[in-house]
């Protein structure tokens, strides 16, 4: 398994081309604004089949250029269903007033906790963790001892519940119930910032001692 990271957007947004070498079968991990060209040259450099984009959730930092990036590597995009609402009126739900006006998008398939899907040789759960938004997931490879949080876990943070959809007790329980009980030793890939662990955050993230009042 390899993964190509790319920061992109005016949030420094992570997106991740994650790729089976035998078969080089490939899933993207959202595209945020400005990431669509470089993702779509990279993947056709590694000479890779694109089987999915795969949207962690639906805010616009990192779904802005799914669509785009869609057409030009002819590849379906996987969402949760309660998050898609932002992607058929994206400019509805930006929050703040963005320069540039978002294409609205419908997904091609949704998503369900305990979803297993398969990707040449690479073998990964979806995990529903909400609490960020509705329907935010993340992506675990037990195999490999890696997960993509998106927005739900940072290093050493956790996701914000002060936008619309989000909620402090549910992504408090998202977190401890379902990241944190992974193996310690499983590498996070997180939406925003450096990867950490699941060990290094269940024993030194802030947001998660048990006096704290978020």
């Amino acid at each position: 398994m390899k993964i190509f990271s790319i920061e992109a957007g005016p949030v420094q947004t992570m997106a991740y081309i994650v790729y089976d070498e035998l078969s080089a079968d490939a899933i993207i991990i959202d595209v945020p604004l400005e990431s669509a060209t470089t993702i779509s040259s990279k993947i056709k450099e590694l000479k890779l089949n694109a089987k999915a984009i795969i949207l962690t959730h639906s805010h616009w930092d990192h779904s802005a250029e799914a669509p785009s990036l869609a057409e030009n590597i002819h590849s379906p995009i996987f969402i949760h269903k309660a998050d898609e609402y932002r992607l058929l009126e994206p400019n509805k739900y930006t929050v703040w007033k963005l320069p540039i006006m978002l294409e609205a998008f419908k997904a091609s398939q949704y998503l369900e906790d305990g979803e297993n899907l398969d990707f040449g040789t690479l073998h990964c759960e979806i995990i529903h963790t909400p609490g960020h938004t509705e329907g935010g997931i993340c992506i675990y490879f037990p195999s490999e001892n890696i997960v993509f949080t998106g927005d739900t876990l940072f290093n050493m943070s956790v996701g914000r519940v002060d936008l619309p959809g989000g909620n402090w007790d549910l992504l408090n329980h998202s977190i401890r119930n379902k990241l944190l009980v992974l193996p310690a030793q499983t590498d996070v890939y997180c939406g925003h910032g450096e990867p950490t662990t699941i060990g290094f955050e269940r024993n030194n993230n802030p947001f998660l001692n048990k006096n704290t009042i978020y």
